[in-house]
């Protein structure tokens, strides 16, 4: 692969030019200094007049491999290895919901930006449509594609490596591009697309607003779990909902127990948080957390994730 990159690089030159070769395969620095009898008989032949034709550099050195031709390199080889992924999945003869966002990641191809945005977020929508992937889209209802396109926000983009603001966002703009391109494909109506857009976009504002605020808490504002005799209760990583807001605090109520009556649900705080930090929160909000109660006082440990 090293002996072809070289190869292909100095066939595109039209003139004699001076070259900085930056190969880290060791072979090839050994075969090119000790005249070995080559692996490659037929690239060597082909390589052997473009090194006389230029003035070439070799160089064997560690430090250009953080330079920016280095990964821009990298990231075109990876980028035309996945292309040529995507289009042998895209030119399969099914039409299954799996085939049909190949053939939409293949038209995005020539934009490497956009591609590599819409693969990420089209990979972890594969795994949020499960089986429905293989299934043929022929046989499912528009109502039934949009309903597993939305299941990427309600619940795996989210618990994704607990997906960022931005991830939201470029979610958002992947697969509301996904949704217009499968009306004017002709796999879904606009109705059923202008709906799930809608929902989307209520979705996707509310989530990246529960991800700043948990992104918000910092190390100063968790306190480690103290000496366990002088804990009086504790929650330990458990869904909360967040009750009051105030200008520094925050009370939580336990509504996962199950009490018959809500006014029973055991209540967590006030726990005192930065007024930036409150200024974010809103009250029905879930919030994944553990907190400790010391001294008749409560105090967060840890703030994980949440769900509006």
């Amino acid at each position: 692969m090293a002996l072809t990159a070289v190869l292909e690089g100095l066939e595109t030159l039209t003139r004699r030019s001076r070259v900085r070769i930056c190969v880290e395969d060791r072979t090839l620095h050994e075969k090119r200094a000790q005249r070995r009898p080559p692996d490659e008989p037929d690239l060597w032949q082909r390589l052997r007049p473009l090194l006389a034709e230029h003035q070439i550099a070799w160089d064997e050195g560690d430090e250009w491999l953080d330079e920016v031709p280095w990964d821009l390199a990298a990231g075109l080889a990876y980028h035309q290895h996945r292309g040529a992924q995507v289009r042998a999945e895209a030119r399969s003869e099914e039409t299954t919901l799996a085939v049909v966002l190949s053939r939409y990641l293949v038209e995005r191809w020539d934009d490497m930006h956009a591609f590599e945005e819409a693969d990420e977020v089209i990979s972890t929508l594969r795994f949020s449509i499960g089986w429905y992937g293989d299934k043929p889209s022929t046989e499912m209802a528009p109502a039934e594609i949009v309903d597993e396109l939305g299941a990427l926000f309600s619940s795996t983009l989210p618990h994704k490596q607990h997906a960022s603001p931005d991830e939201f966002r470029a979610a958002k703009r992947v697969v509301t591009d996904l949704l217009d391109w499968m009306v004017t494909n002709g796999h879904l109506d606009a109705d059923s697309a202008r709906r799930r857009l809608e929902d989307i976009g209520i979705t996707v504002d509310e989530r990246a607003s529960v991800k700043a605020f948990v992104d918000a808490f910092g190390h100063d504002d968790l306190v480690p779990w103290s000496d366990r005799s002088l804990i009086e209760a504790d929650v330990d990583c458990q869904y909360l909902t967040i009750e009051e807001v105030t200008a520094d605090s925050l009370t939580f109520k336990d509504y996962d127990r199950g009490y018959d009556d809500e006014d029973d649900c055991p209540l967590v705080g006030p726990i005192p948080v930065r007024p930036e930090i409150a200024a974010r929160a809103r009250t029905g909000w879930r919030i994944l957390l553990s907190a400790v109660k010391v001294r008749g006082e409560w105090r967060l440990v840890q703030v994980v994730s949440g769900d509006p």
